[in-house]
């Protein structure tokens, strides 16, 4: 069995798994319905907008019922990183990229849980831990940062990096790639003691003591540099221009300066996740008044993005994944939705000289 099988084979395990976490059958068709509705990318992911269950029965599932939220999450991450094991099956102490970003989902009001301006955003901000090897991309985890006197951003990522399994730690070579907003000299000491790699970025101004005590933008691409407030390792400078911005990053690696700028590339990834699992995923949709609710609504949004991506193959659309994975894993949600297509369209046919019948074979 090749490894695109094997990985198809473990989403349906995971599937199966995650919508039996409710205990009564009730919930569970209502947790069915919700991921329906969140792989189902072409629909704007609404509660009145869910099919086969009521906005009020997935308002109580989210908000209400005590259904395992952390079983959930625990089934979900277990099957991501065996997915990431499994991929780089037979590889030789194989390059793991964990990407570190914080995204903001701008709301109105101050009725929604954890509501703060930050960054001249006001809205809800998840620092996402994002991990990527080959075409098996995925994230893993996030924290919401709660305001000024609460965990900062730099923080919340530390704590993430500190989820990431001991097996894949010592299967995995990890590089960990972060913006500018994650250069804090605590940041890096948490990397380098976990043992990982780093590509992160750097305000221009970032001062150095070699060579010389100087600024970053005074330094040559490809230079080596030994930080002010980081008195370990030379790191390897990359610089990019952007327009008429400039944009720095250091690798904690022996690089030239041009692969440090590629490997910072490797971060847009995640950006890609946070633009798709907005527009896409429903992400950005969020609009339910508790705490447990946010908690669910990510773990149903990194559970259909993750589902998709399983069974991506060369050329398809992430729409078409997701289309995939619901007929894969949900085949009776679909069946029952096209049922429900072929009875609100029975006048149509009728007018156009047709008349639908369907009957169950059970040979």
């Amino acid at each position: 069995m090749s490894t695109s099988q094997l990985l198809r084979e473990r989403v349906r395990i995971l599937a199966d798994e995650f919508l039996a976490v409710p205990r009564t059958s009730y919930q569970q068709r209502s947790l069915e319905a919700a991921l329906f509705m969140f792989l189902d990318t072409a629909t704007k992911t609404a509660l009145h907008r869910a099919e086969l269950v009521s906005k009020s029965a997935l308002s109580r599932l989210l908000n209400e019922y005590t259904w395992d939220t952390s079983q959930a999450w625990t089934i979900l991450q277990q099957a991501q990183w065996d997915a990431l094991h499994l991929a780089a099956k037979g590889k030789h102490r194989p390059l793991l990229r964990l990407s570190v970003d914080l995204t903001s989902i701008e709301k109105k009001g101050s009725t929604l849980p954890f509501v703060r301006v930050y960054n001249d955003v006001h809205g809800i901000h998840l620092v996402v831990l994002f991990a990527e090897y080959g075409a098996v991309k995925f994230p893993v985890g996030y924290r919401v940062y709660k305001g000024k006197g609460t965990a900062t951003p730099v923080t919340l990522a530390r704590h993430l990096l500190q989820t990431v399994p001991k097996a894949t730690r010592r299967r995995f070579r990890i590089r960990v790639l972060a913006d500018s907003g994650f250069e804090a000299a605590v940041f890096l000491d948490e990397v380098r003691q976990l043992g990982f790699e780093f590509v992160v970025g750097v305000r221009s101004t970032r001062r150095t003591m070699h060579p010389g005590e100087v600024t970053v933008a005074d330094c040559p691409h490809g230079g080596y540099l030994e930080l002010k407030n980081w008195p370990y390792d030379m790191v390897v400078l990359g610089r990019i221009q952007r327009g008429d911005r400039t944009f720095h990053a250091i690798s904690s690696e022996l690089m030239e300066g041009d692969e440090v700028v590629a490997e910072g590339k490797a971060r847009w990834n995640e950006e890609s996740f946070f633009k798709e699992g907005k527009h896409q995923f429903g992400l950005a949709q969020f609009a339910l008044r508790t705490e447990v609710g946010l908690d669910r609504w990510v773990l149903l949004v990194f559970l259909a993005w993750t589902l998709a991506i399983l069974h991506r193959e060369a050329g398809m659309t992430l729409e078409a994944c997701a289309a995939l994975a619901v007929i894969m894993v949900m085949p009776l949600v679909y069946l029952n939705r096209l049922l429900k297509t072929f009875g609100k369209n029975v006048d149509f046919l009728a007018q156009h000289g047709y008349s639908l019948h369907y009957a169950r074979c059970n040979s």
